[in-house]
């Protein structure tokens, strides 16, 4: 995935590279379905209002997953965040995933928001 590093400053490839040594290939397997799960659970409730209950409960798991990867560290979230502002410029394999779909990614922004 060398396409994502355009994104991370030096110093946030470097943090990622670290986190990375305590990921194990089981971990990566829970995390990958753990979001699996989760963009199927948004997809069920894209009518639900952003701001309710079970959009809520999306947003807190879709922060509990973030924080997986990023340990809480600002310059590793700031590289996401530059990443998936520029989702329309991906690789056209990664555009294709569904967890890439607009209204998904609306849906969630939404929620987000309204959980701060």
């Amino acid at each position: 995935m060398e396409w994502k590093r355009q994104y991370f400053s030096p110093e946030a490839q470097a943090k990622v590279a670290e986190r990375r040594r305590l990921w194990s290939p089981e971990l990566q397997e829970k995390a990958s379905q753990d979001w699996n799960d989760l963009y199927k659970d948004v997809q069920t409730c894209l009518h639900e209002d952003p701001a309710g209950p079970k959009a809520q409960a999306l947003a807190a798991r879709w922060r509990a997953l973030l924080e997986q990867f990023t340990g809480g560290d600002p310059e590793i979230q700031k590289g996401l965040n530059a990443m998936w502002s520029d989702s329309a410029n991906w690789p056209k394999d990664v555009k294709a995933q569904s967890f890439v779909r607009p209204e998904l990614q609306e849906y969630m922004r939404k929620a987000l928001t309204a959980r701060k």
